[in-house]
């Protein structure tokens, strides 16, 4: 059979610098790769999530969404990315509204130009938060590197397409020196609900808005994630219900990467309703950095 060749771009995404956020591979015509082609190829490239498009110019774009193991039905940097990317193939007058259909369901993306011309997407959640069951804070602190005393409390688990294990610490100290035992990880997380570990700091967790973290992921090929954005929506489940904001909007300003050189920031934005979450949204910026052809 001859080879096809396949083509493909990068961003890195929730950055407006070069060699910032975290690295994302959009093919925007992937219509005749096969779909164990498409893990296949994700293993070659490496990255956090590889994004496989089909009927880009239509009117609902349908994303395939894998990292370098296994296939997402959700991830934010993927979805803010791609929606990017595709608002710039798109002649629309205006700032366009994007739908989307991923494997969680339909998401709505927003898009704004900037002064400088740089795009910002804000993306509609396509699943409120929903707890689960974490693993005790004496596991997941020895799983970290860390003292059990050194977490603000008990970790909780929350997903909103991916499941995570949110654990709080408590300084930024702490967060910088965490660091995944593999063998602990295995024990503590190998047959967990929620085998993705968000660690995260803020300085009020009452009504702070600015939260540092970091994301490892070795259930996924991901060893640690510069930016998150599956794990920054499930995080407004904890959230609303630390700080139970009164009805209306509210927004967090998620900074994650920094200990890894590639700084990242997230717009995390909640609309509370009826004492309750109602929906929530992730936004960013992106910045492209390479295109070509990939042959299989």
């Amino acid at each position: 059979m001859p080879a096809r060749n396949h083509r493909f771009v990068t961003l890195d995404v929730f950055t407006d610098v070069p060699f910032g956020g975290n690295p994302l591979a959009i093919f925007p015509e992937a219509e005749g790769i096969a779909e164990a082609a498409m893990q296949t190829i994700a293993a070659e490239l490496n990255l956090s999530e590889t994004v496989f498009v089909t009927d880009a110019a239509g009117p609902t774009p349908r994303l395939r969404i894998f990292t370098p193991r296994a296939e997402l039905p959700f991830a934010g940097h993927p979805t803010v990315g791609t929606a990017i990317f595709l608002a710039g193939m798109r002649s629309d007058a205006g700032e366009p509204s994007l739908l989307m259909e991923t494997r969680s369901g339909p998401v709505r993306a927003m898009i704004h130009t900037r002064d400088d011309g740089r795009k910002e997407a804000l993306i509609s959640v396509p699943r409120l938060p929903a707890a689960g069951a974490a693993p005790g804070p004496d596991a997941v602190a020895a799983t970290l590197g860390l003292r059990s005393d050194q977490l603000v409390a008990a970790p909780v688990a929350y997903e909103a397409g991916v499941p995570f294990t949110f654990v709080r610490v408590a300084d930024r100290d702490c967060l910088a020196r965490a660091r995944v035992d593999s063998g602990r990880w295995t024990t503590t997380f190998g047959n967990a609900w929620a085998p993705q570990l968000y660690v995260v700091f803020m300085e009020d967790w009452q009504q702070g808005r600015e939260i540092h973290a970091r994301m490892f992921a070795p259930a996924l090929g991901i060893a640690e994630d510069p930016a998150t954005g599956a794990a920054a929506a499930a995080l407004a489940g904890m959230l609303y219900e630390l700080q139970r904001p009164v009805d209306g909007e509210i927004a967090w300003f998620i900074h994650q990467g920094e200990d890894m050189g590639r700084p990242s920031r997230i717009v995390l934005e909640a609309r509370v309703s009826g004492g309750g979450l109602a929906e929530v949204r992730l936004g960013g910026t992106a910045v492209p950095m390479s295109e070509g052809t990939l042959r299989t």
